[in-house]
């Protein structure tokens, strides 16, 4: 075989193979979720492994909560099933990934990233500054 034959050959070869990791991705994470429940049973959350959450279970006991606590306890369960379904992806990915797998991992946690707790503890935004006032007092938004 001349070496334009064999490059040909190598790089059908390398196709071939990453087409079928893609498969094999896809089926193993096709139904993967990350499940966490809080501490009482009150909450139960599932979500994908990009983060999105696919259910919300609250039980009777739950609404009876303040909204503050239930919103916490809402979010901490969102994180914790995240996390779990992190560790799911992890787990089926590496294999499969071998040698490539850190460069998989780096790209998918900083779509996740997003899903970290403030510091503060809150999950709330920061409140932004009071809005600029201009006096358009000339009947003129120009300047």
């Amino acid at each position: 075989m001349t070496g334009a034959a064999e490059r040909i050959q190598e790089m059908l070869r390398t196709f071939e193979e990453q087409a079928a990791k893609a498969t094999q991705l896809q089926s193993a994470v096709q139904d993967m979720r990350g499940t966490a429940t809080s501490d009482d049973r009150s909450i139960t959350v599932s979500v994908a492994p990009s983060g999105a959450v696919l259910d919300l279970q609250l039980a009777p006991n739950a609404v009876r909560k303040q909204a503050h606590e239930l919103q916490q306890q809402i979010m901490d369960a969102i994180r914790r099933a995240t996390t779990n379904a992190a560790e799911q992806m992890n787990e089926t990915v590496a294999p499969i990934l071998g040698d490539r797998f850190s460069e998989f991992e780096e790209a998918f946690n900083a779509q996740t990233s997003v899903m970290k707790p403030r510091e503060d503890g809150s999950s709330r935004p920061p409140k932004s500054g009071p809005d600029e006032d201009e006096d358009f007092g000339s009947d003129s938004f120009l300047r």
